[in-house]
């Protein structure tokens, strides 16, 4: 097949892949729709910026460049003798921003009885397409959702939070949205909180701690800090019943650091479900979240406490140590190193690491390589395990590692 020069103008600027359905933004520039939809949806956490200027978006409407489309289009049906593929006329996607707004307007005007049909229909404009989230990504919208979850009363009320908390939940709204929704309102964690508790709906518990995670997320020390045993039994449970396992950890790291939350979530039988976690999943990142959950309880004496106890305490680490990855390794060694640190002349301790296949590991990420202050680590582990084990059965360091 001949080589065919493709014009620099028919190629999007994000992928450089050929357009197939060119669309301008409030810029000025072309993109190929499926491509600025993604940027667009990638940028959750950021201002919608256009990705080739850098300006800041006045809008979200992506406006079809006909003319283009026309042109890209008869290129390659001129050249479709050398193996270039038609591309079929795109079909408009409708423009849903002037609904959303008439929605919404309808919503807060509208009886409490109405306000069912309401949710439901932004629901479904919401799921069409990642554009169509945008539209809801606004101070004044996610007030008008986050009101209905403090409404207590009438026949409906659960299913009423449940699409509210959906709706919130799937249109992953900019930090600077957030962080101004929990400055309106100061009680909006503990509101999440009395619904993950009051809830039967799995798929609802799930969504509301999706969001409370993205709200730990930007908030405060204050919100941290004063954190109530109860959320520590629900993110407990969550683990257990393996819903929302990943924004469960990640509120539990973002809690870890103040030393009250550590000793309640310890007392909540945080360690015993995250050691469970690790043993069944083979997921990876959800295997480095709990063991950097895991490193922060071991911190305190309480924490090693419940580790040891555990039946699979140490053996995970067997397992886990070079199998998920290099931020997995280190925390699994902190955690190893804090143990075996604070429990000198502990024989026993020792002896179960040689079982169950700890030491072997260690010694096998020596000859690896890796983090040099892991590494380090490595060798003081293995150290204070010789030490421990001197005049004993329990011979701890294989040959060819006795000396660092």
């Amino acid at each position: 097949m001949a080589e065919i020069e493709v014009p620099s103008d028919f190629l999007c600027p994000i992928s450089l892949q050929i357009m197939r359905d060119p669309v301008t933004i409030s810029t000025g520039i072309t993109y190929d729709r499926e491509c600025i939809k993604k940027w667009l949806s990638s940028c959750k956490n950021q201002p919608l910026i256009c990705p080739v200027s850098k300006q800041a978006l006045s809008s979200v409407d992506l406006t079809p460049n006909h003319t283009l489309g026309r042109v890209i289009q008869g290129w390659c049906s001129l050249h479709e003798r050398h193996g270039v593929e038609q591309i079929p006329t795109p079909k408009d996607e409708i423009d849903r921003g002037d609904a959303v707004k008439s929605i919404l307007k309808e919503a807060m005007k509208s009886p409490r009885s109405s306000r069912l049909e309401c949710l439901k229909r932004l629901k479904s404009i919401v799921a069409e397409n990642e554009s169509n989230k945008i539209y809801l990504q606004n101070v004044e919208s996610m007030l008008f959702l986050t009101s209905i979850l403090f409404e207590d009363e009438g026949e409906d009320e659960d299913v009423m939070v449940e699409e509210a908390i959906e709706i919130i939940t799937n249109i992953n709204s900019p930090a600077t949205i957030l962080k101004n929704l929990l400055t309106q309102n100061p009680q909006l964690i503990d509101t999440l909180i009395s619904i993950i508790t009051s809830t039967k709906s799995p798929k609802s518990r799930a969504s509301t701690i999706a969001f409370l995670c993205s709200l730990y997320t930007i908030s405060d020390q204050t919100h941290k800090t004063f954190t109530k045993d109860i959320l520590f039994i629900q993110l407990t449970r969550a683990l257990m019943d393996q819903i929302s396992t990943k924004p469960a950890l990640q509120i539990l790291l973002r809690l870890a650091p103040f030393g009250r939350n550590r000793i309640k979530a310890i007392k909540n039988g945080v360690v015993f479900h995250v050691v469970e976690l690790l043993l069944n999943s083979s997921n990876g990142r959800e295997c480095e979240l709990a063991m950097a959950v895991l490193d922060r309880l071991c911190e305190c004496a309480e924490g090693r406490a419940e580790l040891l106890q555990h039946g699979g305490g140490m053996a995970v680490f067997g397992r886990k140590i070079l199998r998920v990855s290099n931020l997995g390794n280190e925390k699994a060694v902190r955690i190893l190193y804090n143990v075996c640190k604070n429990n000198v002349g502990n024989c026993g301790v020792a002896e179960e690491m040689v079982e169950v296949g700890v030491v072997a590991k260690l010694c096998l990420m020596l000859q690896v390589g890796g983090n040099l202050k892991t590494r380090e680590r490595v060798k003081e582990i293995l150290h204070l395990l010789q030490c421990v084990s001197r005049g004993t059965k329990c011979v701890v360091v294989p040959s060819g590692f006795d000396r660092f």
